[in-house]
């Protein structure tokens, strides 16, 4: 369903700006097994030649759409909005590994983790 809404939406602003829509929305889902046998599953966005722009989180029964964001290595993704007691979630896979946190407080550079060792084919 957030999938869908996100494509629905982003087609209707570009639509309304006077430029194309995108060639091709696209996605790959994932499914990771992390430490303690606990499980997320991610399907990256992607738009037309741009690449992978939104990464949509299903963890605990419920979805969070998580927005690329700058890393120094690996591929990172952010949202404001996250479980209860929350300040938002990270996304951060890095060569074939992953980690899910959660910010603590307004400083998003302060995080907590909530899933480690994230890895597919577990």
């Amino acid at each position: 369903m957030i999938l869908r809404n996100i494509a629905l939406t982003v087609a209707a602003m570009l639509g309304g700006t006077g430029f194309a829509a995108p060639a091709a929305i696209s996605y790959r889902t994932f499914h990771y097994t992390c430490d303690g046998s606990r499980k997320v599953s991610v399907s990256y966005v992607n738009f037309g030649m741009r690449g992978t722009q939104f990464a949509v989180l299903t963890w605990n029964g419920r979805q969070y759409g998580l927005a690329s964001a700058v890393s120094a290595s690996g591929a990172r993704y952010a949202a404001l909005a996250g479980p209860a007691g929350s300040s938002g979630l990270e996304w951060w896979e890095h060569q074939g590994e992953a980690t899910l946190s959660a910010f603590v407080g307004p400083d998003s550079r302060v995080t907590r983790p909530l899933l480690t060792g994230c890895r597919t084919g577990r």
